[in-house]
């Protein structure tokens, strides 16, 4: 019979990595190529073990499933923040939240009817609603960047107001107002990228500009510091001294826009209004300090947790949309006052 030792020789890992590869718990510690690479070992040498926890027999047992990758977790911390909300629920309520699990890892449909509830963070395709939803009644999406049609439950903010708010209190001075950010993907259970879907905030922005009768300047990147900071430099070279207000779909993406402006010699809040979203710890602290958008993060985890202990205690036949409102935090790249 296979141990672990043999598969640690064979893989050429230590005991203990092969121990967290083949565990339901810490398997997201290891990288995936020498998960993938642990896995095959153990399965060629027929070592049974198993990817779902035990459950708890006196605890719900909730799994989140997240549509993100370590990458975009890493270069963008709202996520993390939810995931963050998600765990210190699941403790505050003492329920059993041990797995994390993402669809580029080989999902089996099936052991997720093992779990009390699904929590999906991220926009998920349809089809893999469907899927979850045929083996486990209680699945709830936290942030799913699309309307589902009352065919799930949502844990969500008010994008579309906030970012119609933010351009009515702009645009009382500011005539051309421009946009960035990017879209999203339906991601699928095997980890593949499904229709692309239009930020919600993209979709307010073009809507505010017809109704105003305001010409949309938009750029959308691939969320990343540094294409944010070169479509920066293209809005200026295109409209130069015309663009005096910025939205920005998030303060990750306002850094990379900040530099662009510098480089024009822009400076936001006195050349150039600016208004980002997410209110991230950083916002406060870069110079012009900048005006953002709170999100509720940790709260939308949270609320999550405590929305599916609900759903699992009080079943229903109907589904719910849940709201936690963001509000606008001024500072120095622009202050209505």
């Amino acid at each position: 019979m296979a141990t672990i030792k043999d598969i640690s020789k064979l893989a050429h890992v230590s005991p203990g990595t092969v121990s967290r590869a083949l565990s339901a718990d810490k398997s997201e510690y290891v990288a995936k190529e020498t998960r993938d690479r642990v896995r095959q070992v153990a399965d060629k040498l027929n070592y049974k073990y198993s990817l779902v926890p035990t459950p708890d027999k006196d605890k719900l047992n909730f799994v989140l499933l997240t549509t993100l990758t370590l990458e975009e977790e890493t270069r963008d911390e709202y996520w993390r923040f939810i995931r963050r909300g998600v765990y210190e629920a699941a403790d505050a309520v003492n329920i059993n939240m041990k797995r994390i699990v993402r669809p580029s890892e080989n999902i089996e449909p099936k052991d997720f009817a093992e779990y009390d509830a699904v929590i999906v963070v991220g926009t998920i395709s349809r089809t893999a609603i469907h899927t979850l939803q045929k083996v486990n009644n209680n699945v709830i999406i936290v942030d799913p960047g699309q309307c589902y049609d009352n065919l799930v439950d949502t844990v969500d903010t008010n994008l579309a107001e906030l970012t119609t708010n933010a351009l009515d209190k702009m645009g009382k001075s500011a005539q051309s107002i421009g946009f960035i950010g990017g879209h999203r993907h339906e991601v699928n259970l095997d980890g593949t990228s499904g229709s692309i879907i239009e930020d919600v905030r993209t979709t307010a922005y073009k809507q505010w500009c017809q109704v105003h009768q305001r010409e949309p300047i938009i750029k959308e990147t691939n969320w990343t510091t540094k294409q944010s900071m070169e479509v920066a430099d293209e809005l200026l070279d295109e409209y130069g001294n015309r663009l005096d207000g910025l939205l920005v779909a998030s303060d990750p993406l306002s850094i990379g826009v900040m530099k662009g402006l510098a480089k024009h010699h822009v400076t936001p809040g006195k050349d150039l209004q600016l208004i980002s979203f997410d209110d991230l710890e950083f916002a406060s602290y870069l110079t012009p300090s900048l005006t953002s958008i709170w999100l509720p993060k940790v709260e939308l985890g949270y609320a999550a947790v405590l929305h599916a202990e609900t759903l699992v205690k009080f079943p229903r036949t109907w589904h719910m949309k849940n709201i936690i409102p963001g509000k606008i935090r001024y500072r120095e790249t622009f202050n209505p006052d």
